[in-house]
């Protein structure tokens, strides 16, 4: 029988826990969104080209990113023998999942062990990590590297490892952070490194570290990448990963540009649902300043370092705070386990969290109540849907129909969801932290699955191009010619779900409508390119295929027409 206070017990939860959030739903949700097809591509063009040191969009586009996720993607593709969303985002899920053990293995040096379990389930379970580990992006590729980068530093400094590899490794990853996504590999970890050493003024520290002879590894590891991309891709290639997604990020904004302020609502929004208690934990552990045993302070300077590089950036999105939470997340967890008997005025405030939560319970209960009564669990959304714009309206009704397909799954999860809420608001109004913890643990799992299983799914059905493109596929021979013509809709699933590069055409609209309805070949547009297509040649025949998904945006739907090919 395994003694659930051994580490080789919390590791096997922990690995369950992940394997309970994030690997069902790899799977669950097609491409819809810009952000995921366009690092898709990147993996096709490794996969199908064979192009693993600068491999490219549509065979011929430099990606934004460096390729350590690509590389990890491809390589799970290649192992499988399948290239799909599932294999894709297969990495993320994996970094996610070691990520959530370093932070374990971690806080055991620096703290308890239930603390350190804790903390590890509060990673794994915060928002935008669990979400993260569910997107084909570099992100959680970057925040694995430098979590682990930062907890190798820290593990030199104490002593930990005295092996004298170990200082090789560090170097080593932090070579390979550039990888992920640039030159915050490097940048990041030293910003903490660098604020430690001067808070704790251990100069001693500096030539120790930037002198050793792991440095050149890092040049080699991260630097070497980049001279041999810059001489395959030229000019274009420093022009778009290093100017356009770094130093124009910070300084200008590239398109993302917002305030300092910007990521105070997003620091809580993306810490749902630990966020209800992040205040406490903020104040609590920074109003002693930075006075602090060294294992503290470090996960402060962690935290602060890498907020303010963040607000100070003119680039800004709310994704870019993910590699602080790993040391938010122990702090957190060190706050519920000191605070788990409190009177007093504080008490009072967990009370008011309370009533929150046990009102939240109680909703839920009588929707479940509502749904077995009524035999329709999307009954309460009846009212609503008259109060919604069109657009809304159809999303609402496709979660509602959704919710309906799950039948008693859906009553089973509303009410242990409901009972949770009910027994979180017990436990905050009498102050057992510890008890409400757990809780919020079981109640993010529950969370998990309707998001992933209901609400994600329908979002992406009304968005997504797969359906059209599979339908494209089954009626397109691989060797048809098929074009892209227009800029409005975003042509990067539509080139993934196809399987290869295809041409877009660049001829005036006028010259396009003359080749429409004849001819083997066949064209994808958007339908309102189409309308204006046909406004020049009336006498086109109807598309042959209309998408039901409208793109990322919402607001281009496509068309496959026969066209006239060169």
């Amino acid at each position: 029988m395994i003694d659930g206070n051994k580490p080789i017990a919390h590791v096997i939860l922990l690995i369950l826990l992940c394997g309970v959030l994030y690997f069902p739903y790899l799977g669950s949700t097609p491409f819809f969104n810009k952000g995921e097809p366009r690092e898709a591509l990147a993996v096709q063009d490794i996969v199908q080209r064979g192009e693993w040191l600068v491999p490219l969009k549509r065979a011929t586009d430099i990606p934004s990113k460096p390729p350590l996720f690509h590389w990890s993607a491809a390589l799970t593709a290649s192992l499988t023998g399948e290239l799909d969303e599932a294999t894709i985002r297969f990495p993320s899920a994996l970094y996610a999942t070691l990520g959530v053990l370093i932070v374990y293995f971690f806080g055991q040096k620096l703290f308890e062990r239930q603390v350190a379990f804790l903390a590890a389930a509060i990673l794994a379970t915060t928002s935008v990590y669990a979400d993260q580990a569910l997107s084909a992006r570099v992100d959680m590729t970057l925040c694995f590297v430098v979590t682990l980068s930062l907890v190798l530093f820290y593990s030199l400094y104490r002593g930990f490892f005295t092996n004298p590899l170990w200082p090789y490794v560090f170097y080593a990853l932090v070579g390979i952070g550039t990888l992920a996504k640039g030159p915050l590999g490097v940048v990041l970890p030293a910003l903490v490194i660098g604020t430690f050493v001067a808070v704790k003024k251990r100069w001693d520290l500096i030539p120790k570290f930037c002198f050793h002879p792991g440095v050149f590894l890092t040049l080699l590891l991260g630097a070497g990448w980049y001279v041999a991309a810059v001489t395959r891709g030229g000019e274009g290639f420093f022009d778009r990963q290093i100017l356009q997604e770094n130093l124009s990020r910070f300084a200008g904004g590239s398109g993302h540009s917002h305030p300092p302020y910007y990521y105070l609502s997003y620091l809580f929004a993306l810490g749902a649902p630990w966020c209800l208690f992040l205040p406490f934990v903020l104040w609590d552990a920074f109003k002693q300043n930075f006075r602090s045993e060294d294992g503290v302070l470090f996960l402060k300077l962690w935290f602060a370092a890498m907020f303010v590089f963040f607000s100070i950036s003119i680039g800004k999105r709310p994704v870019y705070l993910l590699p602080l939470y790993p040391a938010l997340s122990v702090l957190t967890a060190m706050w519920f386990y000191h605070h788990d008997t409190t009177s007093g005025g504080r008490s009072l405030l967990y009370r008011c969290i309370a009533i929150v939560a046990g009102l939240t319970g109680l909703s839920l209960l009588i929707v479940t109540l509502g749904a077995v009564w009524n035999q329709d669990p999307g009954w309460l959304f009846a009212p609503i849907e008259t109060l919604l714009k069109q657009k809304d309206r159809a999303n609402l009704v496709a979660i509602r129909s959704q919710l309906g397909a799950l039948g008693w799954w859906f009553t089973i999860v509303s009410l242990l969801s409901s009972a949770l809420w009910l027994w979180l608001a017990g436990d905050l109004w009498s102050s057992r932290m510890r008890h409400a913890a757990v809780r919020l643990v079981l109640l993010s799992i529950l969370l998990s699955f309707i998001t992933q299983a209901i609400v994600m799914p329908v979002m992406a059905e009304a968005k997504s191009y797969r359906p059209f493109m599979e339908e494209v596929n089954q009626r397109l021979k691989p060797a048809d010619k098929l074009y892209l013509y227009g800029g409005v809709f975003n042509s990067d699933p539509v080139i993934f779900y196809r399987g290869g590069p295809m041409e877009r055409l660049e001829q005036p609209a006028k010259k396009i409508a003359a080749k429409i309805g004849r001819g083997n070949a066949y064209l994808i547009t958007a339908e309102r390119d189409w309308i204006m297509i046909q406004q020049l040649n009336h006498h086109m025949p109807p598309p042959l295929l209309k998408s039901t998904g409208t793109g990322p945006e919402g607001d281009a739907p496509i068309v496959l027409v026969r066209f006239e090919g060169s």
